[in-house]
């Protein structure tokens, strides 16, 4: 079978990030990051024999015009939508376009949207045949084998389905929902935890134009790189454990380092996002990771992301000896009571501690803050703010809280009808839709963009942001960053 696996066109002029749980727009982070799971499903597919093109129209600047006269050219059986919520209208209406182009095509759409509304989003969107609940590997290698055999859908775990196949709609259309309920099954779920890392070949970077995928400083080549999945932890904002489930899944240390091998020698790639819900989980696989590194002699630089409770000295200096420079950590608040609500399930105390050792090892921080979570108020999100700039982490990324479906946090904002919008492509972490307790959403919003303007127009971030600027085009991208966290008039 021809398979078209897609990562939609830019929506309204602004390029997103898809992977996962994660979505945001290329402007909060300056830099674009390769579609893995598209990657990974493409490498999985073609090992199975099957006819592949995989685009990333956002590494392209692809209009979705052109997308559809490549698929025309191209003629699949499948094509497979990279979905988000900020997105969701936009990948929905090139679906749209797909369906009016090819009509024999049928159209299977992953992430987290699909994951978290299930039934209710082949409901909503009138156009996809298909939609995948939680990671979506495995469930898209089992949809083609049952396509190609003629077996019955029911079989696939993980999948929502329609009986009958949606006459063609019209972009327009899409937005509006024309799916009816009763001919839509969910069938029973996948089974994640059984889902083993390993078997899943290297992702098709072959099929990408890795060129695209730079650092936002020295415009290095970097791309992700999945070390493990999954995550214990029971936070209530969190829908990491409804994508990836919560058992922590590994690869072999072994195929992290041969993959990692793979980028040097076939696409000079020497930069790396080990891409995880904490690369410290278990430190003793941490260490494995960094000594097998240092055994191979691979001179490369990576960053990664951990919780601040799983930190140790010994890990902390193989990690900067195996070329660690970044670590991403989940602070959300400077406020006990606001943590503890959040079942975050750790101490200021010991954020403090982590903070320090990552300072002391070498390697530069990040910090992730987020605004407007249950029990926090003016005062508290004012010491999330102080905190912040004077914690000591290098970096930082300030969210408002949004209450995914699925979440605790969500059922929390439902029951106390904090949400105030039905309009879920505005479930962007750059935005606010829900108040809590004591703030409003504007309030929420007003402190997230504050708080980017305290951190970052310091004296001492813009000299270390001109430090770290290597080329004029890296010195747009600063400027970029720069005026999307400007005061607004």
């Amino acid at each position: 079978m021809k398979i078209l696996i897609i990562n939609p066109p830019a929506f309204r002029g602004n390029d997103y990030i898809r992977e996962g749980r994660c979505m945001q727009t290329k402007s909060s982070w300056a830099s674009l990051w390769m579609p893995l799971s598209l990657a990974y499903i493409a490498a999985f597919l073609r090992k199975e024999g099957s006819e592949i093109k995989l685009i990333d129209c956002i590494a392209k600047k692809m209009k979705a015009e052109k997308l559809i006269k490549i698929a025309k050219d191209f003629s699949p059986g499948l094509i497979v939508i990279n979905t988000a919520f900020p997105s969701i209208k936009g990948d929905m209406e090139t679906a749209a376009r797909f369906k009016k182009a090819l009509p024999s095509a049928k159209i299977a759409s992953i992430g987290l949207y699909p994951t978290l509304f299930e039934d209710k989003f082949l409901e909503e969107f009138s156009t996809p045949d298909f939609a995948v609940i939680g990671e979506p590997e495995w469930v898209i290698k089992n949809l083609v084998k049952t396509l190609e055999i003629g077996e019955n859908l029911d079989k696939v775990d993980g999948l929502i389905w329609r009986k009958t196949p949606t006459p063609n709609p019209s972009p327009a259309s899409v937005v509006t929902g024309e799916g009816s309920k009763s001919d839509i099954v969910v069938n029973q779920p996948q089974k994640i935890e059984e889902n083993d890392l390993d078997e899943l070949p290297f992702p098709a970077r072959d099929l990408l134009n890795n060129e695209a995928y730079r650092l936002p400083t020295d415009r290095k080549k970097f791309t992700l790189l999945s070390v493990g999945r999954g995550c214990p932890f029971n936070c209530s904002y969190c829908a990491a454990h409804t994508y990836y489930g919560k058992k922590f899944r590994r690869r072999t240390v072994k195929s992290v380092i041969d993959e990692i091998e793979e980028c040097l020698n076939k696409y000079g790639i020497k930069s790396f996002l080990f891409w995880g819900e904490s690369f410290t989980l278990d430190y003793l696989y941490g260490e494995a990771i960094c000594d097998e590194i240092m055994n191979r002699g691979l001179k490369i630089t990576w960053s990664a992301a951990s919780r601040a409770d799983t930190l140790n000295e010994k890990l902390l200096k193989k990690m900067k000896q195996a070329g660690c420079i970044l670590l991403g950590l989940g602070i959300e608040s400077a406020n006990q009571e606001v943590l503890d609500r959040a079942k975050k399930g750790i101490s200021l105390e010991k954020i403090k501690r982590a903070i320090k050792m990552v300072k002391e090892a070498g390697i530069s921080s990040m910090g992730h803050f987020v605004f407007g979570l249950p029990g926090d108020t003016k005062e508290s999100a004012k010491e999330t703010m102080k905190f912040a700039c004077g914690s000591g982490v290098n970096y930082a990324q300030f969210y408002c809280a949004i209450p995914y479906p699925k979440t605790e946090l969500g059922r929390i904002a439902k029951k106390n009808d904090w949400i105030e919008t039905k309009n879920y492509s505005e479930f962007d972490l750059t935005k606010s839709v829900m108040r809590n307790e004591a703030l409003s959403s504007a309030q929420i919003k007003k402190f997230r963009d504050k708080a980017y303007r305290k951190f970052y127009f310091r004296p001492k971030m813009i000299k270390q942001t001109m430090k770290e600027v290597s080329s004029f085009r890296s010195f747009l991208e600063i400027l970029n960053f720069m005026k999307w966290i400007k005061p607004k008039s």
